[in-house]
């Protein structure tokens, strides 16, 4: 019975010297954002880390509209860019595993010949557009598509087909360089084609399959494919651009938007991200960002040997993968070893606008500022 007993005692201690140093680590992650909000052009931030076990931290801080002073909180919506693709490629794996989809099928075998033009249409494997290495353009660094997705011809109010934003990949004079399969390169081009794939494979729409098969079985309430679901009234956050002259001479600002603030900044608050494609048109909370990244590593939603498919972008001992869009930048860093996902969301981008201070900042804070503190959750 002692010995029982000084078993409890010792767990009990041990269980209170974890808590007490995670709440000290607790008031650095506060302490972090609130300086990244207090001390730069940045309206709002929300962060969330995930380990095995679930969510362990999660935190926000600044606005969310800048005019009303209202408050960001952990609840808000962002906008989270390219880390979209992973739920499209996570849904391509399970019909891979169902037998439904062959990986080394090529597009051209499932696709109409509407693509037909896409240089290497028909190489590229499914393989390929899930793993990111087709090497095929993305329709991104067309400067139509800059003009109407983000620029001086965008309808905020305009809902995007699916396959609208392929006709700039198809019709850019930026040409693909090398041969599909040989390196990765990231692609708009291939989540977007990914998804017309899903939904004739699957015979149901992209959103309606990323809801049933991801996000119901892993109670993730918070996600939602922007334009063609909708989330709860005031859930979507505010969103701000940087709109430097060079933004304005190459990409130009849609006469709905204002300049608030100091005069730099646009507000895009409630625009369709349907622009972005497939790629980029989830918002979410970075603690349901961050639980769905978990899910994937625990293999909830396919078998272990399945992330082959994946791609995996290692930097010093770590995944990182950083996006920006039209009023939002999105950070996440996987540490494999460690067990954790961290995310980071802010309401205001840089994308298109050149360099500048704030551009640098939004490329480097994650690693300089979150991750150290975060690092520490997984002593």
């Amino acid at each position: 019975m002692q010995k029982y007993f000084a078993l409890f005692i010792l767990i009990s201690f041990t269980t209170l010297s974890q808590a007490q140093e995670n709440e000290v680590i607790n008031k650095e992650m506060r302490s972090a954002i609130e300086q990244i909000v207090s001390t730069t052009a940045i309206p709002g931030i929300s962060v969330a880390v995930a380990g095995k076990k679930g969510l362990i931290w999660s935190g926000a801080a600044g606005y969310s509209k800048l005019e009303e002073r209202q408050t960001v909180s952990q609840g808000h919506l962002f906008g989270v860019g390219d880390l979209s693709s992973f739920y499209v490629a996570v849904t391509a794996i399970q019909l891979i595993e169902e037998g439904l989809l062959d990986p080394n099928a090529k597009i051209s075998e499932i696709l109409d010949d509407q693509f037909a033009t896409l240089e290497n249409f028909n190489k590229v494997t499914v393989r390929q557009l899930i793993n990111q290495t087709s090497t095929l353009n993305s329709y991104e660094q067309d400067n139509d598509w800059q003009r109407r997705a983000r620029g001086i011809q965008f309808n905020p109010k305009y809902v995007w087909r699916k396959d609208e934003p392929l006709k700039y990949a198809i019709n850019s004079k930026n040409i693909t360089m090398g041969v599909p399969g040989s390196y990765y390169a990231y692609s708009k081009t291939n989540a977007t084609l990914l998804s017309l794939i899903i939904e004739k494979i699957s015979g149901g729409l992209l959103e309606d399959e990323i809801r049933t098969r991801l996000l119901i079985p892993e109670n993730l309430n918070e996600t939602y494919m922007d334009s063609y679901e909708t989330p709860p009234d005031g859930s979507l956050v505010g969103s701000y651009h940087h709109g430097t002259n060079e933004f304005i001479s190459n990409i130009g600002i849609n006469a709905k938007f204002s300049f608030v603030d100091d005069g730099n900044l646009i507000e895009t608050s409630n625009s369709s991200l349907s622009s972005e494609g497939a790629a980029g048109s989830i918002i979410t909370t970075p603690r349901d960002l961050a639980l769905f990244h978990i899910a994937i590593k625990k293999g909830n939603f396919f078998n272990l040997n399945s992330l082959d498919y994946l791609p995996k972008i290692s930097k010093n001992g770590f995944e990182k993968y950083h996006s920006e869009i039209l009023g939002f930048t999105s950070d996440m860093i996987i540490l494999e070893k460690e067990e954790l996902v961290i995310v980071s969301t802010v309401n205001i981008s840089t994308a298109g606008s050149g360099p500048s201070q704030i551009n640098n900042y939004l490329n480097n804070y994650m690693e300089k500022i979150i991750l150290p503190v975060a690092k520490k959750y997984a002593k």
